[in-house]
């Protein structure tokens, strides 16, 4: 691979990440609100507008931390790849690959 395809990989996962850290925020507040919701009400819980058992509630909080999970998994593989391409560009780095770099190890 030439140096700018590598830069431009590196400029697409950065950017995947981004959105996939904003997506797992909003999972983590979801899988927040309904362990809470989860555990203050006893027989019946009214989750996202629907009325279940607090054992079905206590089911789709740990579904909903599964999926919170994979997305960390799946953040760590972007790591990994990242670290991988920045690898690759090694030697002289300019101003842009640079702060692109920084920018990625922020995620």
């Amino acid at each position: 691979m030439k140096r700018q395809d590598i830069f431009q990989q590196l400029i697409k996962l950065k950017n995947r990440m981004q959105g996939l850290v904003r997506v797992q925020l909003v999972i983590d507040v979801v899988m927040i609100y309904a362990f809470i919701t989860t555990m203050l009400n006893s027989d019946t819980v009214n989750l996202f507008g629907k009325i279940m058992s607090q054992d079905n509630a206590m089911v789709v909080t740990f579904l909903i931390a599964i999926v919170d999970l994979c997305f960390t998994q799946i953040r760590k593989n972007y790591r990994k790849v990242g670290r991988t391409l920045t690898g690759h560009l090694g030697g002289q780095l300019s101003e842009d690959e640079i702060l692109v770099i920084r920018q990625f190890e922020r995620y």
